[in-house]
């Protein structure tokens, strides 16, 4: 495994609480935004789309103006956009040929012609179609990885929220990650891997063992193909050839379960599975039965799982605890990174955050 070390001049590390953002419209179809525990209008008129991460909210207003709100202000990026992504920490955004980012009120041009472009919560990486780099946005600085891939593909890199894998044009298998280029291994065949965040897992395709990039290290936690396998925040999710079904958690190997689940899912720091018609999240090292059945609508979200139980009333398990957020009938809700958003009744908007529900 080979280390690459790039420079950053001028870097500063902080420390960003969310501050609970959510949005949303009423039934007058005016655009709201809550930021943590009040609620502000943004715009009277319908809105084209809109798009929330944890310290922004981006949108598309009636005359198809992209605005982003972040740290209580609201920002005009520009007009005639044609694709936008609000990730926890960047708002991407494309006009004609260009790939632009906002970042901490700033907004930066990153490509004059780019090509393919994935965005995590803290870095973009992108193909520079005129220059035939490819490239990766991080910390306001832009950074040549490679002069080229196999092909301007999307199929040959992927993005988690804070790493970049991709192959070369010389078959090399490299990882992004903190500043550093790891050169992983190099193989003309397929490498099946999946990303997240601090954490990459990719099946090594000379002995098909199931192996982690974790803190530095590669690590191999399981010497059979697994069955399937799923990334978080820094943890791994697999079934093994033999039906075992594991978690990868901060560098230690759990066992949730001696038999296959029916259907499961990884996204952030939550496990949830489906076995034997019943329903569970794996979360801190335990498991939890949630449901003794399979609820009709179920979302989940960084530590934060919610669903409507067989009343229709909209329940929530977040980092180990369980709350009741409504007795009435829910219309639509959402799960976000600090909030839970929810419409029932009457059309009336409601949002769950830091232990509170709060009305519009």
């Amino acid at each position: 495994m080979k280390y690459v070390a790039i420079c950053f001049l001028g870097l500063i590390s902080q420390f960003v609480i969310a501050q609970g953002v959510a949005a949303f419209s009423d039934y007058q179809k005016r655009f709201w935004v809550f930021d943590g525990g009040k609620s502000r209008q943004l715009e009277y008129q319908p809105i084209l789309s809109y798009a929330v991460g944890s310290k922004s909210v981006g949108y598309v207003t009636n005359s198809s103006h992209l605005k982003v709100y972040y740290n209580h202000i609201d920002y005009e990026l520009g007009s005639m956009v044609s694709s936008y992504a609000v990730t926890d920490h960047l708002v991407t955004y494309k006009i004609n040929s260009q790939l632009f980012v906002f970042e901490d009120g700033r907004k930066q041009m990153l490509s004059k012609y780019v090509g393919q472009y994935l965005a995590g919560d803290s870095l973009v990486a992108f193909f520079d179609t005129e220059k035939r780099y490819f490239q990766v946005y991080y910390h306001g600085q832009v950074i040549t990885l490679a002069d080229g891939l196999l092909s301007d593909d999307a199929g040959l890199f992927q993005v988690g929220s804070n790493m970049v894998c991709f192959r070369d044009l010389y078959q090399n298998f490299w990882l992004f990650y903190r500043g550093n280029m790891v050169e992983l291994l190099r193989t003309n065949e397929e490498i099946t891997s999946k990303i997240g965040r601090d954490v990459l897992a990719f099946i090594d395709p000379a002995t098909d063992y199931l192996q982690v990039f974790y803190q530095g290290e590669v690590s191999t936690i399981e010497s059979f193909r697994p069955e399937s396998f799923q990334v978080g925040y820094d943890k791994v999710a697999y079934v093994t050839n033999t039906g075992d079904f594991k978690l990868f958690d901060h560098g230690q190997v759990f066992d949730v379960s001696s038999f296959a689940p029916d259907v499961y899912e990884l996204k952030g720091d939550i496990l949830v599975y489906q076995q034997q018609g019943q329903l569970f999240a794996f979360y801190g090292g335990e498991n939890y039965l949630i449901e003794n059945y399979i609820p009709s609508n179920y979302k989940l979200n960084y530590n934060a799982l919610a669903y409507l139980d067989q009343n229709g009333y909209l329940r929530l398990f977040k980092a180990g605890e369980r709350f009741e957020l409504s007795f009435e009938k829910i219309n639509e809700f959402q799960v976000l990174t600090e909030a839970v958003i929810f419409n029932e009744g009457m059309n009336t908007t409601k949002v769950f955050f830091d232990g509170r529900t709060y009305a519009q």
